[in-house]
């Protein structure tokens, strides 16, 4: 009973994540039309987009906790525009103007699966560090 008791204060007491306040949008244009050919119901793309909710949140809120995300950078974004992207080798998440973030996949050629946190995070680079080698790199 003590046990049960503490372990419930302990969740009571959990900080909100940093990306929880984020709002999650599907780009729908990129599903519709994606290079794969794939159609997908809108009851399928709402699961979809919860689900890629979830994982985000969990990989940036984890990411703040070890530090590998400041909380003031996700604090500054109020909006994720989800969308697949046909070609892209890895997911790309990056700051297209202020407050807003872009994630871009492969969805629909995986079949709306997701990439791992760690290919997710690495995707972050251009959004985390933008005066980096990685992004420099793009602009050429």
């Amino acid at each position: 009973m003590i046990l049960s008791l503490a372990l419930a204060a302990m969740v009571a007491a959990a900080p909100p994540g940093c990306a929880d306040h984020w709002t999650v949008t599907l780009d729908a244009e990129s599903f519709t039309h994606n290079g794969a050919g794939k159609t997908f119901s809108a009851p399928k793309l709402a699961l979809f987009r919860d689900k890629v909710d979830a994982k985000l949140k969990a990989v940036v809120d984890a990411a703040c906790r070890n530090g590998e995300i400041s909380p003031a950078q996700a604090k500054a974004i109020r909006r994720v525009r989800v969308a697949s992207a046909s070609g892209a080798t890895e997911p790309h998440l990056y700051s297209p103007e202020k407050g807003e973030l872009t994630l871009e996949w492969v969805f629909a050629e995986e079949g709306l699966g997701l990439p791992g946190a760690k290919e997710i995070l690495d995707g972050a680079s251009c959004w985390l560090k933008p005066d980096g080698d990685a992004c420099a790199a793009e602009g050429d």
